[in-house]
């Protein structure tokens, strides 16, 4: 039973980071676009930045 645990542990971890990895490749792509503008990127986030907005202005 607790190789179970521990396996699904692992997997939920991956999971996390493949999430964490992926959301701040698209944080920082919307940043490079917006400066590619010629426009000045304004960002929104929330603590360890899961939740974020990036605004060209």
């Amino acid at each position: 039973m607790t190789k179970r645990k521990n396996v699904l542990s692992l997997i939920v971890l991956a999971l996390l980071i493949l999430t964490a990895v992926l959301n701040l490749n698209t944080y920082n792509y919307a940043k490079n676009a917006c400066i590619e503008n010629g426009k000045t990127p304004i960002v929104d986030s929330t603590f360890l930045s899961f939740n974020w907005s990036v605004s060209c202005e």
